[in-house]
C-alpha cells in the first residue's frame, strides 16, 4: 500500500475541531507555525488592527467566545463525535458557531500581533 492509500483524507473542519482540543499553547505554537508557513502562500499576511488603543487591543487579544456560545458549540461537537452525522438543522447551527469561533479568534490573533508590533 502507498503512502498516499495510507494517509487519511480530512476536511478543513476536521482539522478545526482536532486544533480546537489542543491545549492553549499547542494552538499558540499551531497558530504561530501556520503565520510564518503563510510568508510562502499567496494570501496577504496578516494585518495588524489601527484606531485601536494598547489596552482595547489587549481586551480584544483575551476575547473568547460567549460562555452560552461555548458550551452549545461543545455539545455539538461531541453529539457529531458520538454520532458522527448531525441532522441538518444541528450541522447548520454547528456550523455557525464553528465561524463564530473562527472569527473571534482570528481577531485575537489580529490583536495579539498588533501589539506584538507595538512592542517591537
Amino acid at each position: 500500500m502507498t503512502e498516499e492509500a495510507r494517509m487519511q483524507t480530512v476536511d478543513f473542519q476536521q482539522v478545526l475541531i482536532a486544533a480546537r482540543q489542543l491545549s492553549k499553547p499547542s494552538q499558540a505554537q499551531l497558530v504561530s507555525a501556520l503565520l510564518q508557513e503563510q510568508k510562502s502562500v499567496l494570501h496577504p499576511p496578516l494585518e495588524p488592527l489601527t484606531g485601536l488603543t494598547a489596552a482595547e487591543l489587549q481586551t480584544l487579544a483575551d476575547a473568547v467566545l460567549a460562555p452560552t456560545q461555548a458550551k452549545r458549540l461543545k455539545q455539538l461537537l461531541r453529539f457529531q463525535r458520538e454520532k458522527k452525522k448531525l441532522p441538518r438543522a444541528l450541522q447548520v447551527e454547528l456550523d455557525t458557531l464553528l465561524e463564530e469561533s473562527d472569527h473571534v479568534a482570528l481577531v485575537k490573533a489580529k490583536a495579539a500581533y498588533t501589539l506584538s508590533l507595538l512592542k517591537a
